[in-house]
């Protein structure tokens, strides 16, 4: 959508239009747009609203769970390759079926590294995700909370701070459809 400013002689306020030639959606004023942002705003943050609870404890994360649990097979595995290293050294094991068994053991470790990589790389994105949520939350809160005071050089930073964008289209019939993309994901 493109803004457009009525010229001094027009009397109207100022609107959006799609500048696609051909385009069906109708144009839209400022206002209008602005105010279904808002409520669709209002409805995201809605979703986002925290409820302190004290007397449910708290959850374990999953992921830390896996992780402690990769962490030991490693620990497991590690100490297994020592004892084929001991047993290689007393004459248990032969040369050859050391070599088997410390090759099945470095496969079986590089895979649970690979495991533990993987699972680090989850945390570290939820983390994020958590870091991001306690920054764009209260953003979004104020935004809402004290529109109307904000100069538009404010508005604007707080709106890039939380939205991705906005698509907005007016159908011929006058009916809006609204969809916006906030920096965090809808909860489910």
């Amino acid at each position: 959508m493109k803004r457009n400013v009525p010229s001094k002689k027009q009397k109207t306020a100022p609107w959006y239009r799609c500048p696609t030639r051909g385009c069906n959606c109708r144009a839209i004023k400022c206002d209008l747009a602005e105010d279904a942002i808002l409520e669709a705003m209002r409805e995201w943050l809605k979703e986002y609203t925290i409820e302190v609870e004290t007397d449910k404890p708290k959850k374990t994360n999953p992921i830390d769970t896996a992780l402690s649990i990769v962490r030991e097979q490693i620990e497991q595995l590690q100490a297994q390759q020592d004892s084929a290293c001991e047993y290689l050294e007393k004459g248990i094991y032969t040369v050859e079926m050391f070599t088997k068994r410390n090759d099945v053991l470095s496969r079986e470790l590089r895979d649970l590294r690979a495991s533990e990589a993987d699972l680090l790389r989850k945390r570290e994105s939820k983390e994020d995700g958590q870091n991001a949520e306690k920054e764009i939350i209260p953003a979004a809160q104020k935004l809402l909370d004290s529109y109307q005071q904000l100069t538009i050089l404010e508005k604007n930073k707080l709106w890039k701070m939380v939205l991705e964008k906005a698509t907005i289209y007016r159908t011929p019939e006058g009916e809006i459809s609204l969809h916006i993309y906030p920096k965090l994901p809808k909860k489910v």
